[in-house]
């Protein structure tokens, strides 16, 4: 099983978005390319609810997803966390599985992101999903 690099291309678009003063709902969704052995951005979308995001995604299909997510406070702050989610559907090959599994920790350690989640189907991600999640880190 190969290890998976991300081109500096993506790295630096992904960089971008983590720039981002004033976010929207934005989903980064990345892919493994399997001949080359590297991540690749596959799409990226702006102002997309998790709801919404479900309609992008197949439940026969990994991916891994950076989710900017525009949280509004009880007392009217907004904050912006960014969280990494490992879509990992449940009936995919073994041999798509472990690639994925094998190389999850490479891309959120290359991304430098602290709030990782996974998610078996399509439905898990919601907005209260997420929020009963990004509960844990207050």
């Amino acid at each position: 099983m190969a290890t998976c690099t991300l081109p500096e291309e993506f790295f630096e678009e992904f960089k971008a978005l983590k720039k981002e003063r004033s976010p929207k709902n934005t989903a980064m969704v990345f892919m493994i390319d399997k001949n080359k052995h590297e991540f690749k951005i596959e799409d990226t979308f702006v102002d997309y609810s998790l709801e919404k995001l479900q309609e992008e995604l197949s439940n026969t299909s990994p991916r891994y997803i950076v989710y900017v997510y525009k949280h509004t406070h009880p007392d009217g702050r907004q904050s912006f966390p960014m969280v990494f989610i490992y879509f990992m559907p449940k009936g995919i090959s073994p041999a798509v599985a472990m690639t994925y599994s094998a190389n999850k920790e490479i891309l959120v350690n290359k991304l430098e992101i602290m709030k990782s989640f996974n998610a078996e189907t399509v439905e898990t991600l919601t907005e209260p999903w997420l929020k009963e999640k990004l509960a844990f880190f207050k």
